[in-house]
């Protein structure tokens, strides 16, 4: 039996890796990294450190494009329901991948107890392909400690900086066209100058008659929904001084984007 583990970078995945390789050894486990090519930096120092830790080497996978550049060429504005990146750069790739493998699959995803309602469409979807589906964060002993507390302290690798600075996942380097408006905020304080790539792409988007109605966030204030730029919302933080952390989005997006659906 193979035992494929799914690798987003961040905390969670990381310790799926170390249930998964302390049950069925590291000899039958394999990592799986599908790299967006917009990661954080200091994601993919933690996925070295990780790698050199756990002492298993990683398989990344890369199609070659960033999430923007798949939907520039879909010619569509991503959004938290509409993400084309999703299936072109994780689920597309890992599937592909999974074909190469001879033998029994296991396939291991990092969901915790926060996200056990998508266990079981994910559940379905891999088996439909032949393959087994397992949760590690959700067997016996739980873990109740502070997954960065576990790291820092039992690994001694410091967690992706993404989650010091307030981010409520660690995907695409604070710029997961699936996020809120909170961590949009955290990427326009932490990095300007990212942010305004990401509005003057989304600006020059917009120009094209299909997509002119769409935005990669919405406003759902008084009652009625509608798209909201994210030059929008830039001039709101820059005009209403909105705290430094917003809160709004805790639940905004998924751990291991795309990869259980």
């Amino acid at each position: 039996m193979i035992h494929v583990v799914s690798f987003s970078t961040g905390l969670l995945s990381a310790l799926a890796l170390e249930r998964v390789i302390f049950r069925y050894g590291a000899a039958s486990t394999l990592p799986v990294f599908m790299d967006t090519l917009i990661e954080h930096p200091d994601n993919y120092r933690f996925s070295n450190q990780v790698e050199a830790h756990l002492r298993v080497p990683f398989v990344r996978l890369a199609e070659g494009r960033d999430p923007y550049e798949v939907s520039r060429a879909e010619h569509v504005i991503p959004n938290s329901r509409v993400a084309p990146c999703t299936s072109r750069l994780k689920i597309e790739p890992f599937r592909a991948f999974l074909k190469t493998l001879s033998g029994p699959i296991t396939v291991h995803i990092g969901y915790d107890f926060t996200e056990m309602h998508r266990c079981d469409a994910t559940r379905k979807n891999y088996e439909s392909l032949g393959y087994q589906v397992d949760f590690p964060m959700l067997w016996r002993p739980y873990e109740f400690r502070n997954h960065e507390s576990i790291v820092r302290e039992d690994w001694g690798i410091e967690p992706p900086i993404m989650y010091e600075q307030g981010y409520t996942h660690a995907n695409c380097g604070g710029c997961c066209v699936k996020q809120g408006q909170g961590d949009w905020i955290r990427t326009l304080i932490n990095n300007p100058e990212l942010y305004a790539k990401r509005e003057e792409w989304e600006r020059e988007m917009r120009k094209n008659p299909v997509n002119a109605e769409y935005a990669i966030l919405k406003d759902r204030t008084h009652g009625e929904t509608r798209a909201l730029t994210l030059q929008e919302l830039r001039e709101r933080h820059e005009r209403k001084q909105l705290p430094r952390l917003i809160e709004l989005d805790v639940k905004s997006v998924c751990v291991v984007c795309g990869i259980g659906e």
